[in-house]
């Protein structure tokens, strides 16, 4: 039989749940219940499964007499000894029939040494059925080969090929901003005799003199061309596929284009922000101050920290992502459910420093930036 979702091992979907032991008390029991994510507990003795107390059962107990009294009973006294256990080889859709036959909202998972697993949830197996069992956290890219995401262990869309693209094109549309602003401003002096390049090279001495305010702006300019580059090539698109995307599967919408597509463009976690924030920092600890240069750094980082966030949605509100395409929101759709299929199918695992820095993809987009750098050196390139 070829391995599909319903036939995937129970060993896979397992999850922790607070466990108790027959000594302890149903005042502890009723806690722990309302703490976790299902209403049955397993209850284990030597680390072998003696059964489960369910609230039902608790409840029955503790409408016997006072509930001041009761609360202080064992939860021997609630304990249901005789019930259904699976092996983790059990498949998913074989638990599930259980659970439906007994009314269970749970199964414990057991060895066949008779040593308790973990729990296996209806809720999560029936969460298999809308592919709505995903990674605890989801990162992506947009790359010009399409939208690129991971999360989980797993990696789904444009590989690493479309992550080196974009450190190529990140690169490239850079340094084209740059050379427009240095080669513009050195042209318009030779002709005009207007100062912008002698500007444009010299740093502030104050606040106070508008031709530094000139220079400012001027310095500026490069970032502002980027941003706009960015905003009108096809990126900008895919980029908001990616996150709208991401917000489905976060939210537990079906990856469906109706439902994608009133997802928002920006995202919370974008690598915008950070870059917003980094930009924001470098900007004012620059500024030159005069008498207060002492507290630049530390008005930099405060405001940094105040306002890297806002900052940050506004420049992908207005520059790094627009509104995709449908070839472009259906890319970023057929990648999320290839995602969920692949985590679904092998389940979370925990991930070395290394896997996790190789999965954000942030080395393979610095190695196309450095090799955009190195080929222009190569040429012997100036931008000055």
């Amino acid at each position: 039989m070829p391995m599909t979702l319903w036939n995937l091992p129970v060993e896979r979907y397992m999850t922790s749940v607070p466990v108790l032991s027959p000594e302890d008390s149903l005042a502890r029991a009723i806690a722990l219940a309302r703490a976790s994510r299902t209403s049955t507990l397993p209850v284990l003795q030597d680390g072998k499964l003696v059964g489960v107390v369910a609230e039902s059962d608790i409840a029955r107990v503790m409408q016997q007499g006072d509930p001041h009294q009761q609360q202080c009973l064992p939860v021997s006294a609630a304990i249901t000894r005789e019930v259904a256990s699976v092996l983790p080889f059990t498949p998913t859709t074989h638990a599930l029939q259980i659970m439906q036959q007994y009314g269970f909202s749970a199964l414990p998972v057991v060895s066949q040494d008779g040593d308790y697993l973990g729990m296996v949830l209806r809720s999560d197996v029936l969460a298999l059925t809308c592919n709505t069992v995903r990674p605890p956290l989801i990162g992506g890219m947009a790359t010009p080969l399409g939208v690129y995401l991971t999360g989980g262990g797993v990696r789904a869309g444009a590989g690493d090929l479309g992550l080196f693209l974009t450190g190529v094109l990140l690169m490239t549309l850079n340094l084209a901003a740059i050379v427009l602003v240095y080669s513009g401003s050195r042209w318009v002096q030779q002709q005009t005799g207007l100062p912008l390049y002698a500007l444009l090279l010299s740093p502030p001495s104050s606040l106070l003199y508008w031709l530094d305010w000139v220079g400012m702006a001027l310095r500026a300019m490069p970032i502002v061309l980027f941003l706009l580059f960015v905003r009108l090539s096809p990126i900008a698109g895919i980029h908001a596929a990616e996150h709208m995307t991401v917000h489905a599967i976060e939210q537990g919408e079906p990856l469906e284009p109706q439902f994608v597509r009133r997802m928002p463009r920006v995202h919370p976690r974008c690598g915008t922000n950070l870059a917003a924030g980094a930009l924001v920092f470098l900007t004012l600890a620059n500024v030159n101050t005069g008498v207060y240069q002492d507290l630049t750094l530390l008005l930099a980082l405060v405001t940094t920290i105040l306002v890297w966030r806002p900052v940050g949605n506004l420049l992908q509100a207005l520059f790094t992502t627009r509104p995709p395409s449908e070839k472009q929101l259906r890319n970023g759709i057929e990648v999320g459910k290839q995602l969920l299929h692949r985590y679904q199918m092998q389940g979370y695992r925990p991930l070395s420093l290394r896997e996790r820095i190789w999965n954000m993809g942030i080395l393979q987009i610095a190695a196309g930036m450095l090799t955009v750098w190195a080929v222009l050196h190569v040429l012997g390139f100036s931008l000055w």
